[in-house]
């Protein structure tokens, strides 16, 4: 991720942080984060048994009614619920794709993440994210090799700072603020996804109230349409097993394929000390 990617990257992560982000933090919010999880498998729109869908109400073949005002919470508790998750989504922005591999897990109250490039990804990077901060490895960030990229939301001296942004995403709650009631929920029918029973849906979601929440700056924040309509495939737990979005950000378009699997699996993620990272601060990024 550099800093020529910055704003698209942003974009991308904001219509996928509730379910992309490995996160952190339920102190004071609507629901707490959660764990995403479905077999690998690539973007497709879902496979067989479709059934005929409902409106922005319904109750299908998952765990219970999902409504606008409820989805949110009613994903992130499952995903919780569930105490870990892998995953793997592939973004492609301009006609270049990126795939990471991700694996998450609770411990108490607190959520963590640890997620990496694929080898045939253009460019490595690999990502920790922990208590409301993310870690990042990669060329290009500023920091001497074998160093991790210290991501703090919280920092006031990284106020305004763009990359700062991928920090606070990374806490469900704040995201979840962020993103608000969908404007629309619509219940498409039963699917089958890596042969998981699923209720595909179609929501589109509002950017409002973005750019205040996550404090991004007034120049990322008018890059981003007003609403973005993603697919969502839950299962009887009400947890996502794939997910879809596609935005344009400043004539780029972005699309990403996420799928959730291995819930309950065995998962172990190392937070870097800090004797080996360096704060976003000393970077010049932003």
């Amino acid at each position: 991720m550099t800093l020529k990617t910055v704003p698209a990257s942003i974009a991308a992560l904001l219509a996928t942080s509730l379910l992309l982000a490995g996160c952190n933090d339920d102190s004071s919010g609507d629901a707490d984060g959660g764990k995403s999880s479905d077999a690998p498998t690539s973007a497709s729109t879902g496979s067989s048994d479709s059934s005929s869908g409902g409106a922005s109400e319904s109750e299908g073949a998952s765990g219970g009614e999902l409504t606008t005002a409820n989805f949110f919470d009613e994903v992130l508790e499952a995903q919780r619920a569930a105490g870990s998750f892998k995953g793997r989504a592939t973004t492609t922005t301009a006609g270049t794709s990126m795939t990471i591999e991700t694996e998450a897990k609770y411990e108490g109250d607190e959520a963590l993440s640890h997620g990496k490039t694929t080898a045939g990804s253009p460019q490595q990077l690999e990502t920790v994210s922990a208590s409301g901060v993310v870690y990042l490895k990669s060329e290009g960030l500023g920091v001497p090799a074998g160093k991790w990229l210290k991501i703090d939301s919280k920092d006031p001296a990284n106020k305004d700072n763009p990359f700062a942004a991928l920090a606070a995403i990374s806490d469900p709650e704040t995201a979840l603020r962020a993103m608000g009631d969908l404007d629309s929920l619509e219940l498409v029918g039963a699917e089958k996804v890596d042969g998981v029973d699923a209720d595909h849906y179609k929501a589109v979601m509002n950017t409002k109230s973005y750019a205040k929440v996550l404090g991004l700056p007034a120049d990322a924040a008018t890059t981003l349409p007003k609403t973005i309509p993603f697919d969502i495939w839950i299962d009887g737990d009400n947890r996502p097993v794939k997910y879809e979005v596609s935005l344009s950000v400043q004539g780029v378009t972005t699309s990403t394929s996420q799928t959730y699997y291995d819930y309950g699996a065995d998962v172990e993620v190392t937070v870097p000390k800090d004797s080996d990272t360096v704060p976003l601060s000393e970077t010049g990024l932003g």
